[in-house]
């Protein structure tokens, strides 16, 4: 038997949902003519938020929460400043997918919420502290996705399947909007109502062209797909389990790798009931989290550390999801040293670095206004070879990575050229602290930009 969320709510100490809410001017939501309905998957107003919740009476419907920071409606359909809103049509079989909240309940701080999450995740499978916590910032991550610039995206790795597979059974009880899925294509997650910002967690799926090509662009938020001459926006956290199966390079910078130990049985099995349970419990908890904190959520550069830019974002993403708690929200950056790392040691990272060492070396030698890309193209295969690369770069390689650093070649007499002047040397120092250069290249007295690194 459900619970009666009326006198939950009661308890909890929010008011009735017949009590009337002041009217507010709404943030990013279309204007509406009196009396139009409206359907939405979630509403944001200075002071309110409107949220999908699930129907406790009928698993296949849904209703709309109502939050002003003290007042709490749920019904079928919302009316707040002369709209009418409506929970936005979802196929049945998507609405029973999801473990939709019902009601908020009260969490009692962050730093307790989260070491809550951190212990259902440490007591369901095996793996290391370390790894533990980076899954527990992915979950809260995963309730702000229109708040954060990257959504970011785990890649589990791991030789037991019935371990990856109850990691996505937690975890499917633990993030937002949650779908888990056996298999997927590109073309099967575009007919997903995508709209709704879901947490796609994925089994073992075959990670082709297209797939990657999503993956790497759906946690972005503000772009965008086209289908059936309609714009789709693409932005949801992901959560894949690829066994002992490499991370393909396409998506490795983007995706924090989490590994799971195999040397020990897990250590309980997780039954349905259990995870209903876990996610009845966690559901509410993480919901009057985003209520209560969803306008603190803003992604701040974090300093100090000497990050590569993909991972300083996902770092600060990551950080901007825990408010409240400056101590917790820094000790995301330590456990990403290692994915850093392992940006660093991908070949076409090591080949930008190097570029930009080269470049460093011209600008600080200051034998000439110019170098030649051959030049250029030398002095970094020398820097890579140092490193153990066996591979040659071509000029036409190193110019076309010049290119989409916005260092552009010119054309002379003699060949290609770029020529080193003072805004070349600001964008290269600036590149070289978001690539985090590694190279040995020294500051150097007189270069005003070397204050920079």
């Amino acid at each position: 038997m459900m619970p009666n969320l009326t006198k939950k709510r009661k308890k909890q100490g929010y008011s009735s949902a017949k009590k009337r809410v002041p009217p507010a001017v709404g943030m990013g939501n279309p204007r509406a003519e009196s009396g139009k309905c409206i359907a939405t998957a979630g509403e944001s107003f200075p002071n309110a938020r409107i949220e999908l919740v699930g129907d406790p009476s009928n698993h296949g419907r849904l209703n709309l929460l109502l939050f002003d920071g003290s007042n709490l409606s749920v019904a079928p359909q919302i009316t707040y400043r002369c709209s009418t809103y409506s929970p936005i049509a979802l196929d049945p079989t998507v609405i029973r997918t999801v473990p939709w909240p019902h009601s908020p309940i009260k969490y009692g701080s962050t730093r307790k919420l989260f070491d809550r999450v951190l212990g259902l995740i440490a007591q369901s499978v095996e793996i290391s502290d370390p790894y533990a916590r980076l899954l527990t910032y992915f979950v809260f991550s995963s309730w702000f996705p229109d708040r954060l610039s990257l959504s970011p995206a785990l890649a589990i790795l791991g030789p037991a399947d019935g371990e990856g597979v109850q990691l996505l059974k937690l975890l499917r009880g633990l993030c937002r909007r949650s779908m888990l899925l056996a298999e997927a294509s590109q073309t099967n997650l575009l007919s997903l109502p995508l709209q709704v910002s879901p947490t796609l967690l994925l089994n073992r799926p075959m990670m082709t062209r297209r797939l990657q090509n999503f993956l790497s662009n759906s946690n972005r938020c503000g772009l965008g797909t086209v289908k059936a001459g309609k714009v789709l926006e693409i932005c949801c956290p992901t959560a894949i389990y690829l066994g002992m199966d490499e991370v393909p390079p396409r998506v490795a910078s983007s995706m924090i790798q989490v590994a799971l130990s195999s040397s020990t049985p897990r250590r309980r099995i997780l039954t349905e009931r259990a995870v209903r349970d876990i996610s009845v419990e966690i559901q509410g908890k993480m919901l009057q989290y985003r209520l209560a904190n969803y306008s603190k959520v803003k992604p701040r550069e974090v300093r100090g550390v000497n990050f590569t830019d993909q991972t300083r974002e996902i770092a600060v993403n990551l950080a901007a999801c825990i408010v409240d708690d400056a101590e917790l929200a820094g000790g995301v950056l330590p456990l990403l040293q290692g994915q850093d790392d392992y940006v660093r040691g991908q070949p076409d990272r090591r080949l930008d670095a190097a570029i930009l060492g080269a470049v460093l070396t011209c600008l600080h030698e200051k034998k000439s206004n110019r170098v030649q890309v051959k030049e250029i193209t030398v002095l970094a295969n020398t820097l890579l070879q140092a490193q153990g690369e066996l591979v040659d770069y071509r000029p036409e390689d190193v110019g076309h990575r010049l290119d989409g650093f916005s260092l552009w070649r010119t054309r002379q007499n003699e060949g290609m050229f770029l020529l080193l002047g003072r805004d070349t040397s600001r964008l290269v120092h600036r590149l070289a602290i978001e690539h985090g250069v590694a190279w040995n290249v020294d500051s150097r007295l007189g270069c005003p930009d070397c204050l920079l690194l």
